[in-house]
């Protein structure tokens, strides 16, 4: 059974918005730990209301079906990957600078276990919930390229980098820093488990971007 928090304390009655935003939290918790654990496929809303410990009726109210819930869990997921690179496209840095945390950090954020494995479920069952994937693209794919498309507009304007088609050149970034670790790391060879190793990676992988798009001394 997959390992989750216990369910928030209900001393009952009507719940109050602090408690029903924690059931909230604790139910995609616990459905983020199912999806991972056996599958979309393999999980049911009635075992995650269930492990949850809140009734089917509490959990229909918020989602009408499973795709609904999974939707919610891949959402959350992004939340994540988006308030990062916000908060890192807003750091008085210079553009660069920025731009290569957040490279870093989407690296990393991929390379989490559970990042991967949702990923995972996406990959395998993603026919069986397009718009899922249609709203990967829309609500966190789209958002997180216009930010490195920003900070690559604002690294031109600042005469650190030649001008470029700045949506072809943020695709080329993130395929040198994602496309082989993603790749190894689904094929379970873990190649860059080691912190050192994806350190190294990175830098080399960075050079080689910079060594494309930098302007000449």
């Amino acid at each position: 059974m997959a390992d989750v928090p216990p369910r928030p304390p209900h001393t009952g009655g009507r719940p109050t918005p602090e408690g029903s935003a924690q059931l909230d939290r604790h139910v995609l918790e616990v459905a983020t730990a199912l999806f991972i654990e056996q599958g979309f496929a393999a999980t049911s809303l009635e075992q995650i209301a269930r492990v949850a410990r809140c009734s089917k009726a509490s959990l229909y109210r918020r989602y009408a079906s499973k795709e609904d819930l999974f939707r919610a869990v891949l959402a959350a997921r992004g939340r994540l990957l988006l308030e990062e690179t916000t908060a890192m496209e807003a750091t008085p840095k210079n553009p660069l600078e920025a731009m290569r945390g957040i490279a870093r950090f989407f690296l990393d954020f991929m390379l989490r276990p559970e990042t991967l494995e949702t990923y995972r479920i996406v990959i395998a069952d993603g026919h069986r919930i397009p718009s899922a994937v249609e709203e990967i693209m829309k609500d966190i794919a789209a958002p997180f390229m216009a930010s490195i498309g920003r900070l690559l507009r604002a690294a031109e304007d600042a005469g650190q980098i030649s001008a470029t088609d700045h949506e072809e050149t943020t695709r080329a970034l993130m395929s040198l820093v994602l496309g082989w670790p993603l790749q190894n790391t689904m094929l379970r060879q873990n190649s860059l488990h080691d912190p050192l190793a994806r350190d190294h990676f990175f830098d080399r992988a960075w050079q080689i971007f910079m060594c494309g798009i930098r302007t000449t001394p």
